[in-house]
């Protein structure tokens, strides 16, 4: 499943001397907007350095907005993630850095489909770099 979404805002706010909250307001190729979060891991400047979802079918999309700036569009391929996670209610929390070790370590034992987590790299101008 090929996704397309435009990061229409990007929020932060602290939660504790090195915790944060990033949240992120989106829209899709049909124009559906949403908002989608996750905790971020602070440095000693209250600077950003990492971000964990908290859903583990949201990982792959969390991981790539946090590289993303506002008005840019992604593209993200979610078929070998879905191969791996099903929607089982029980299973949508990731709370520790061991679970994502164990969710990289799952999608190595999954055949590679071309394109899976695939950042768009078309960059209008270099004003948005950061």
């Amino acid at each position: 499943m090929f996704k397309t979404f435009k990061l229409i805002s990007k929020k932060e706010e602290q939660v504790s001397d090195n915790e944060g909250k990033m949240i992120f307001h989106l829209q899709d190729e049909n124009g559906v907007e949403r908002k989608v979060w996750g905790i971020t891991e602070l440095d000693e400047d209250l600077n950003a350095i990492s971000i964990t979802a908290l859903r583990t079918r949201e990982h792959p999309l969390i991981q790539c907005l946090f590289l993303t700036n506002v008005d840019e569009m992604i593209n993200i391929e979610f078929t070998q993630y879905n191969d791996v996670f099903e929607r089982k209610e029980e299973e949508m929390k990731v709370t520790t850095a061991e679970d994502l070790e164990k969710i990289a370590k799952e999608m190595q034992n999954k055949p590679m489909r071309v394109g899976a987590l695939l950042k768009s790299t078309e960059i209008k101008t270099t004003e948005s770099i950061n």
